[in-house]
């Protein structure tokens, strides 16, 4: 039996997380048909635990949208953050509303998500058919929008590094101080 060479079971250890992060991680978004500066797509869904959400409702709102699914390993490290650093911050303003949207994921599927990760209190929706999706990417998640109160993108990101929240938090900052 022939040994492997060290150096390319390194390197193939190595290709793993690198492949991963340019799938999923931040950087260029070649997938995005949206940019900081346009209007916001309009949608409306059915939301979790009931209810419904339309973008054009929330004018007048700062609006948080973020694509996710369960299945997600960026998603699963960012939704913690985003409960923690955004939503228990701007949660009881009246001038803020957050979304957080399943790509490809069912009612049950991500109610299931939802009884099983207690400590996510945030509204959770569901996008089965990427009805929703497809108006913003053609792929990559976590995808995360925040929208001022004239509909406009404020800030755009696609996959997760750390410190994004915070940058996620100044955009949001900044879109609330504007009336």
């Amino acid at each position: 039996m022939k040994a492997m060479n060290p150096r390319r079971i390194f390197f193939s250890f190595l290709a793993v997380p690198v492949f991963l992060f340019s799938a999923c991680g931040p950087g260029i978004d070649r997938d995005a048909h949206t940019k900081v500066g346009d209007k916001m797509p309009a949608f409306s869904l059915d939301e979790a635990p009931g209810g419904a959400f339309s973008l054009t409702a929330q004018t007048g709102k700062v609006v948080l949208v973020n694509f996710w699914a369960t299945w997600c390993g960026p998603c699963q490290i960012e939704m913690p953050e985003l409960e923690k650093q955004i939503w228990r911050k701007y949660r009881s303003s009246p001038d803020f509303a957050f979304i957080a949207i399943a790509r490809e994921q069912d009612k049950d599927t991500v109610l299931h998500f939802q009884e099983s990760h207690a400590n996510l209190t945030f509204p959770l929706a569901w996008d089965p058919t990427r009805t929703v999706y497809a108006r913003f990417a053609s792929s990559g998640i976590p995808r995360t929008y925040v929208v001022d109160r004239r509909g406009i993108i404020a800030y755009q990101g696609a996959g997760y590094a750390p410190g994004a929240i915070g940058a996620v938090d100044r955009a949001i900052q900044k879109a609330l101080a504007q009336k």
